[in-house]
């Protein structure tokens, strides 16, 4: 069976797909991580208010760290493990809306795009952009949720280095409008402060954590930006972030704002949210009571369309996993550079994989 991909638009052959499996078998839990949160008995919301109120908690972690809602200059600095070792610095900035310009240097990496009346310019016009490069901006700038009306919300009471935080558990999944329990394998899950409205940590995937501190906050305008933050994938650290500051852009020279020198490459972004990849894998062995098992992995979709950097972030069977990565290795995208329509901008995609394996007896065939 060929993967299916989505971005956060769910696709309908998606949601038909997970129905046929809505009475399937209970799937183990997700593995244990200090970050996983959610382990004992979220619930389903019940009611209009019950989802406001889930919504607006991520929608106000996000207003209140959102720096893209004034002129800034935000400077990071993170240290990558396992995929291009060594130091980086980051520096995104904007004078203005509708013009950003966003360095990065790191480990035989050197990049400078920006993005000015919608027209995309960079030195690294053809360039796949590194995998740790990309889960560092997206834990800065993509960490939230488009819970649409067809998403499924859970909430929980969780707590997180003595602090108690409030959780929510999102998912596109048709059997989860009445789940209960703990997290599932097809959720993503975000803690908050309630107290202080602050995104604690965000797990888009089981295995994939990221956990922000606020311990020395940096106060830029109405919004709190947190002083560090950690990436963790498959119980080990992989990026240790530091914001070193956020201020007005006041001090930039005009002149880097301009494309001189920069490589037109197209209209729209060079990244967005990761993308979301799920396929099921039927057996004849087996029995219907035999639960789900699941893998999650990760890679870097290059703009080509080709598939890097694959690895097993979480497993319910460990034998399962090589079957689950030849499936990944498999895989390309429907959208290449080749593919798109001229103009547009050949994107980068960090892509998170989740394969079940599913009993046949369970589907009643």
């Amino acid at each position: 069976m060929s993967f299916l991909s989505i971005g956060f638009a769910i696709a309908a052959s998606l949601l038909s797909q997970a129905a046929m499996v809505a009475q399937a078998p209970q799937q183990p839990p997700v593995p244990k991580d200090p970050l996983e949160l959610v382990t004992g008995d979220a619930q389903p919301v019940q009611d209009a208010d019950q989802r406001a109120a889930a919504t607006n908690l991520l929608l106000n972690a996000r207003a209140l760290s959102n720096v893209r809602e004034y002129a800034y200059d935000l400077k990071t600095t993170f240290v990558s493990f396992g995929s291009s070792e060594g130091n980086w610095s980051l520096e995104d900035a904007s004078p203005s809306r509708g013009i950003y310009r966003w360095t990065a240097e790191g480990p035989a990496y050197s990049a400078v795009n920006l993005f000015n009346n919608r027209m995309v310019y960079s030195n690294q016009a053809a360039g796949a952009m590194p995998l740790r490069l990309a889960q560092v901006r997206t834990a800065i700038f993509f960490a939230y949720p488009q819970a649409g009306p067809q998403a499924s919300l859970r909430t929980a009471t969780a707590n997180l280095n003595g602090v108690a935080v409030r959780c929510v558990l999102v998912s596109h999944m048709p059997q989860n409008k009445t789940a209960t329990g703990g997290r599932l394998w097809d959720e993503s899950e975000y803690c908050i402060d309630p107290a202080l409205g602050l995104l604690m940590s965000y797990s888009p995937v089981p295995g994939m954590y990221v956990a922000y501190d606020y311990s020395q906050a940096i106060h830029f305008h109405d919004k709190v930006i947190a002083s560090k933050f950690t990436i963790r994938q498959a119980g080990q650290t992989i990026a240790e972030a530091h914001t070193e500051s956020v201020t007005d852009p006041g001090n930039l020279e005009p002149a880097v704002f301009q494309p001189n020198g920069l490589e037109k490459v197209g209209v729209g972004s060079l990244m967005s949210q990761p993308w979301e990849v799920r396929t099921r894998v039927t057996s004849s062995r087996g029995k219907a009571s035999d639960p789900i098992q699941a893998v999650v992995l990760e890679g870097m979709l290059a703009p080509d369309g080709r598939l890097g950097e694959v690895r097993v972030l979480a497993s319910s069977n460990a034998g399962l996993n090589q079957s689950a990565e030849e499936r990944a290795a498999k895989w390309k995208s429907w959208e290449s550079q080749e593919d798109g329509q001229p103009g547009a901008t050949p994107q980068s995609h960090e892509v998170f994989f989740t394969v079940e394996f599913v009993p046949r007896a369970a589907l009643g065939r």
